[in-house]
């Protein structure tokens, strides 16, 4: 993440161009990817100590947010420890950004201070007791913000690098060099010592430069007398190579850096693949392996995540993994950043093959920041992040979140927040992909590569009756979805499939909306295991979902227990529609918000289907739309867990309207459901 340029907005409706041709998607009911777990849904800064407020959080059931270890440095809020006991009562992680320790980008000083930080992290973790800790991210963009030198440019028969060493004896020491070579073949360095004659040192192909994130080490022997020696590196006869530094093994300093030598006719460069005096003499590989262990040290069960590189690249990666595996500290969780329309689907395969390479068990991948190359004003826009959650569902990415390019708004849920406390497009998109529950099955789109062609995902929950399908990306309008092999609820050939297709518009992140549309409504008959959904007018920069249930079931029943439910719990009784309903809504911030969607503006009835065991009346607050709370009462019921019913009158506006039942002024109640007539 770095500061973004401002970026004209304009509205999805203008902005459309019709570059794609007609698109298909296809979605196989029957070919199940893993349970629904919402993994993409968090994203960097999206929560912050105040703010937003839970009603906001909770919809989007995200499984993990990103935040800085410590307030005040890097960032001046979101600290970790305070953000994940605000999320406890939401079920969603914290995963702790360990660099935001430091200001700038970042001011890195030494081990020793890095492990007092890690160390007052982890203790604080532990003290607060807190449990939704996804992991430590153990360092961030590294390709850039690691401060390593190399020298290059040892091009020409007078180039030269010749390092000053001390030793403590006169003897043979091994000389263990970090170079890259990225000319395809082996290469050579001409090597002398204090003057005298000179050897070939043969460096293998690296498969690149230091720039690309290539690196390998060699060893070999030199002889040195006591004190003070000279070793010197000159251009050879095959090919180049570039060299961070030299280890002298048994001498009385080890490590010599190449840019602190004598140079002639080459190149100091920077990377963030090497070594220097700013990082501590480490290149991030050996950081991150000592940082590992240091995490490991403090608390054995923490988990660690790396490398968080700013971008996929084969090289950097190979190399990485390939030191952890010799160390044993390969990470917990695999991260790294999806952020300018990268071939994500192939990044993937690559990195499953390093692992596959090296014996490594495939390890869970965080992409712990993604949006398209718009960065700014392409967070949390449906059209552009809809094909990118498609391939992290379609993958299995363990969690991804939403990067942080608005800067002066801190906690808006990675941009899908207008102001602290309005929804713009994206929540909405987010919030349809919050209410997935069941099992994720497998989409096929038009270009699995492409990220910003029409892709998207899909669940079935067998339980609830219902499949639906969230889908966006550039198109040229059209969108035509297939949908087969359904479940036996849905019935077979010839029954009926009750399709309503609901669009949330973008305009941009700073824009409200209060309200999604319906695009279409009908019903489909099944033929050859299938049906097909036409749809016209859609825009690109809009999120799309396809709602499917069993003709003629009710879609005018809400389920509490598939609300947004804040500081109560979920219970299962016999007597409970679905076998389960929300008890325990006894606290003053403890509320159930349904989010229902009705065709006309007008009053509705409401028949709420509630238990009361405490043998007396009870009252319950209700509210909609956040407007003034009138009273629920509730008279006694048989027993909590039996359930009786109470009519009220609601006045709801078409499209989406929020209804909150919460703790009233006497007694206590649980909710099995409501319905609306």
């Amino acid at each position: 993440m770095m500061l973004a340029s401002s970026i004209l907005l304009i509205s999805s409706v203008s902005s459309v161009v019709p570059a794609y041709a007609a698109s298909n998607l296809t979605v196989d009911l029957s070919s199940v990817i893993g349970p629904v777990t919402h993994g993409a849904a968090g994203s960097l800064y999206g929560v912050i100590e105040n703010q937003p407020d839970n009603n906001l959080i909770i919809p989007l059931h995200a499984k993990a947010y990103n935040n800085p270890a410590v307030s005040g440095y890097q960032q001046p809020w979101g600290a970790a420890v305070p953000v994940a006991q605000k999320l406890v009562s939401t079920g969603s992680q914290v995963s702790i950004r360990l660099a935001d320790w430091y200001p700038g980008w970042y001011d890195y000083s030494n081990l020793t201070d890095w492990f007092n930080k890690m160390t007052t992290t982890v203790n604080a973790v532990k003290a607060a007791g807190l449990t939704n800790i996804y992991g430590y991210e153990l360092w961030n963009e590294p390709d850039g913000t690691w401060k390593g030198k190399y020298v290059g440019g040892i091009n020409d028969s007078n180039s030269y690098v010749e390092f000053t060493v001390n030793v403590p004896a006169a003897q043979n020491y091994t000389l263990h060099i970090h170079y890259a070579n990225g000319t395809g073949a082996s290469s050579t360095h001409n090597l002398s010592v204090n003057g005298g004659s000179t050897g070939v040192i043969t460096y293998p192909n690296t498969g690149g430069w230091f720039a690309a994130g290539s690196a390998g080490s060699l060893n070999t022997t030199v002889s040195l007398h006591a004190g003070t020696n000279t070793i010197r590196f000159t251009k050879g006869s095959a090919g180049y190579a570039e060299i961070d530094y030299i280890d002298v093994i048994g001498g009385s300093q080890v490590r010599y850096e190449a840019e602190n030598a004598t140079l002639n006719n080459s190149i100091k460069y920077s990377s963030g693949n090497t070594s220097s005096d700013v990082s501590g003499n480490l290149t991030f590989s050996e950081f991150f392996s000592q940082s590992y262990k240091k995490l490991k040290q403090l608390d054995p069960s923490a988990k660690a995540i790396g490398p968080s590189y700013a971008a996929y690249r084969h090289n950097t990666m190979q190399e990485f993994i390939s030191y952890q595996k010799s160390q044993n500290t390969v990470p917990d969780i695999t991260s790294w950043h999806q952020l300018n329309n990268e071939n994500f689907t192939n990044d993937f395969n690559d990195y499953r093959a390093i692992e596959s390479s090296l014996g490594i068990t495939a390890k869970p991948i965080s992409i712990n920041e993604y949006s398209a190359s718009g960065w700014q004003t392409d967070e949390g826009k449906p059209g552009a992040v809809a094909p990118l959650i498609a391939k992290f569902e379609r993958l299995k990415v363990d969690t991804a979140m939403q990067s942080y390019w608005d800067v002066p708004n801190p906690g808006r849920l990675g941009s899908l927040l207008s102001s602290s406390t309005q929804r713009n497009g994206g929540w909405w998109f987010y919030k349809w992909y919050g209410d997935m529950t069941g099992n994720m099955v497998n989409t096929t789109p038009p270009n699995v590569n492409d990220t910003r062609a029409l892709d998207g995902f899909a669940n079935v929950d067998a339980t609830r009756k219902y499949a639906s399908v969230l889908f966006g990306g550039n198109t040229d309008g059209s969108v035509n979805a297939t949908i087969k092999n359904f479940p036996s609820f849905f019935g077979g050939n010839g029954s009926k499939v009750h399709v309503r297709v609901d669009w949330t518009p973008f305009v941009n992140k700073s824009t409200a909306v209060n309200t999604t549309n319906t695009l279409l409504e009908g019903d489909y008959t099944i033929s050859n295991g299938q049906i097909t959904v036409p749809m016209t007018g859609l825009y690109n920069n809009d999120g799309y979902r396809i709602y499917m249930t069993p003709y003629g079931q009710a879609t005018n029943v809400y389920e509490a227990e598939d609300a947004a439910v804040s500081h109560a719990n979920i219970a299962s009784g016999s007597q409970a529609s679905g076998g389960k309903y929300v008890a325990q809504i006894d606290y003053n911030d403890s509320y159930v918000d349904f989010y229902v969607k009705v065709p006309t503006t007008k009053t509705y009835s409401m028949t709420i289907r509630y238990a009361n065991g405490t043998g007396a009346s009870s009252t319950q607050n209700l509210a909609y739309n956040g407007g003034p709370f009138s009273t629920v009462t509730y008279h006694a019921t048989s027993g909590w867990g039996q359930f009786g019913t109470v009519n009220v009158n609601v006045n709801l506006t078409a499209g989406d309207n929020i209804i909150r039942l919460m703790k009233g002024s006497t007694g206590y109640a649980e909710i099995d459901n409501i319905t609306l007539n």
